[in-house]
């Protein structure tokens, strides 16, 4: 059995490292060679198809927030994030499926890079031990410090990367620090899930208030509360259109629709703890316990809603459908898109999608949404994100609204979105519930990628230019 092993010397210069294996009887247990990389061998790498480009670091980093001032913003364009953590406690067919579906597989030479190549050192060991024959580690404080290598290196960001706000950004602006992208004005943490207030009071991030979905959905859609409903609360809770709202959950999804709504409302600054509570556990730092009551306010500052295209009815629905540029894009399992099942809710039993939707990804039912989510329960790269919708030609250019059945998981995919960046997104609030109580609508099922392999003429979305979308 073959098996590569590595050692790694303490070195933060742009090194290359070859592992190439070797039996279990020999006397070394591999190979390495060093050499330094000049800025044309790195630009051949990065514009090449021959490396995937890894980005080792926390989200936070990878998104934009600047931690270290001698590091670029940003990370290097075109590289995947994965963190070698993602890996500790999974068996090597667990590691090598994860690897796969980042894109990090073994057909592919490997770039590695962290802030000062440390980081990301320990990954090259895992890869090693999984048989990776050719990686090389680079370290991006060696590119800012050398002008011809950051010649050689485009970066991007996220353009509102600002709205995911991370753990030890909400300890300091707890602590009364300044933290970046913080203006100083009245902020308010908001803990928030369907019916979990007993947990809430069991432990949550300090000076977090609790507030049901209830507050800003209703029965019997479960669409968003009256213009009215909304002023009531937030009088009841202080919150006007210049307070930061930040939002935080045991489930990212309650969060996105809570922001969606907010959004909608006019609240100017809204943001989400990426990885919420979870994260917050993850990072080590104390709950509270115990319950926050809200403080009383005046006048929300501005008629609601300030932002009434953030969310659409039926009728705007049918627009976006009848759009060629439009894309209404079902944000959920597969099973529920092609009519299998209908995700397990439990107060409607009509199966399958609006047809001349798209598939937008969720979970594995109406109650998950792992496919926005990093196995740490991060968001997942918002590169990745714009790689899968783009499969179904979901497009930053794109007239889109994102529903689901009652709201939940549409409002995440705007939210994320609106913070990639994108212009025209909204929220179909309604969804594929509101639509299938009508008996005018029709309901699609099946996979729409056969139909319309069977028939181009009438198919169901008449593909037009697409493999996969309207």
């Amino acid at each position: 059995m073959k098996r590569n092993l590595v050692k790694l010397v303490a070195a933060l210069s742009v090194v290359l490292m070859l592992f190439t294996g070797c039996s279990a009887g020999d006397s070394t247990v591999g190979s390495k060679t060093a050499a330094r990389v000049d800025e044309g061998t790195l630009k051949a790498i990065v514009e090449g198809e021959e490396y995937v480009i890894v980005d080792t670091r926390n989200d936070e980093e990878y998104n934009g927030w600047v931690i270290d001032e001698s590091i670029p913003q940003g990370h290097i364009k075109g590289a995947v994030s994965f963190s070698q953590s993602w890996l500790e406690g999974l068996s090597a067919e667990e590691q090598q499926k994860l690897l796969d579906e980042t894109g990090i597989t073994k057909d592919k030479k490997v770039l590695l890079y962290s802030n000062y190549g440390e980081e990301s050192a320990s990954l090259v060991e895992k890869l090693a031990g999984l048989g990776y024959e050719e990686v090389l580690n680079i370290a991006l404080s060696d590119i800012s410090k050398n002008p011809n290598l950051s010649a050689a290196v485009e970066f991007e960001h996220m353009k509102n990367y600002q709205m995911f706000v991370y753990p030890q950004w909400v300890k300091d602006l707890v602590d009364g620090k300044n933290p970046d992208a913080y203006d100083g004005r009245d902020y308010i943490i908001i803990d928030t899930n369907y019916q979990t207030f007993e947990e809430y009071k069991k432990g949550h991030i300090p000076t977090a208030i609790y507030a049901d979905t209830c507050e800003v959905e209703c029965p019997p859609l479960w669409n968003l509360v009256s213009p009215e409903t909304f002023k009531e609360f937030f009088k009841k809770t202080g919150i006007t259109k210049d307070t930061l709202v930040i939002l935080t959950s045991d489930e990212p999804m309650a969060s996105g629709r809570l922001a969606a709504a907010f959004m909608y409302a006019g609240v100017e600054d809204v943001r989400m703890l990426n990885g919420g509570n979870q994260a917050w556990r993850q990072a080590g730092l104390e709950m509270e316990t115990g319950e926050n009551k809200w403080v009383e306010g005046e006048d929300f500052g501005a008629g609601i809603p300030v932002h009434p295209e953030y969310n659409i009815d039926m009728e705007e629905a049918r627009e976006i459908l009848a759009d060629p540029n439009g894309r209404l894009v079902a944000v959920v399992c597969w099973d529920e898109y092609t009519g299998e099942n209908n995700g397990g809710y439990s107060y409607f039993d009509e199966k399958g999608r609006i047809p001349g939707s798209v598939f937008g990804y969720g979970g594995v039912d109406a109650y998950h949404s792992e496919d926005f989510l990093d196995i740490d329960w991060t968001m997942r790269s918002y590169t990745e994100m714009e790689k899968i919708w783009a499969e179904w030609d979901i497009n930053p250019e794109n007239r889109s609204a994102f529903f689901c059945a009652t709201g939940w998981r549409g409002a995440l995919a705007f939210f994320e979105t609106y913070a990639i960046g994108w212009e025209n997104v909204s929220v179909f609030d309604g969804g594929f519930y509101e639509w299938s109580r009508n008996s005018e609508n029709t309901i699609a099922t099946g996979d729409p990628r056969v139909e319309y392999n069977k028939d181009r003429e009438n198919s169901e979305l008449k593909y037009l230019n697409s493999v996969g979308g309207h």
